[in-house]
């Protein structure tokens, strides 16, 4: 796991930019491409969500105005409980076979993919204190996470990460300890 919190940093901004390049702006718009469209998956039970969703482990769920996000959710009913306050991408994926799909709430953002016919949230990116992170919020510290959630999984050089059934909750500290950054995501091997 060496590097893991550099490597958190880097997914943050590959997933922004993973659309491939060299599209022109005449080209139409991309297909959707149902199955197989990832390369890391949740090894979790599934859970029933509020609404009979279901979704993989709820041991990491973060809320955002009263919204209650997990991975794996349908991404449908968040953006609608969320409102209309986001900037929505869609992009062709160089990382596997279908469609990147973003909401940025400013607050958060949220990362989405066509799995089995279902668009699913499969990567939250916390950016503010306005997201709540199970009692831990951009601005706190390290310590202050460890004292909510035990000893992490892991410690890097500027953060931390605890992981759950196949679920990844990486804390990024700047270099006085304080919370700059927050990525719930499903478990990447090594």
């Amino acid at each position: 796991m060496k590097n893991k919190v550099l490597a958190a940093l880097m997914i943050s901004a590959v997933l922004a930019l993973t659309s491939c390049t060299g599209a022109n702006p005449g080209d139409t718009a991309p297909e959707r491409v149902s199955g197989g469209q990832t390369k890391v998956s949740a090894a979790a039970s599934e859970t029933t969500a509020a609404g009979g969703q279901k979704t993989a482990s709820d041991a990491f769920r973060v809320t955002y105005n009263g919204v209650d996000i997990m991975l794996d959710m349908e991404t449908a009913p968040v953006v609608k409980a969320l409102g209309k306050d986001y900037v929505y991408t869609e992009n062709p994926s160089c990382a596997y076979v279908g469609i990147d799909i973003t909401y940025d709430y400013k607050a958060l953002i949220l990362y989405a993919q066509n799995k089995e016919g279902k668009e699913l949230i499969n990567t939250v990116e916390i950016r503010t204190d306005a997201v709540d992170c199970g009692g831990v919020k951009i601005g706190q510290t390290l310590d202050d996470v460890k004292k909510i959630y035990g000893d992490p999984s892991s410690t890097e050089e500027f953060g931390i990460v605890y992981v759950k059934n196949g679920i990844e909750m990486q804390f990024i500290a700047d270099s006085n300890g304080k919370l700059i950054f927050i990525l719930l995501t499903h478990e990447v091997a090594d």
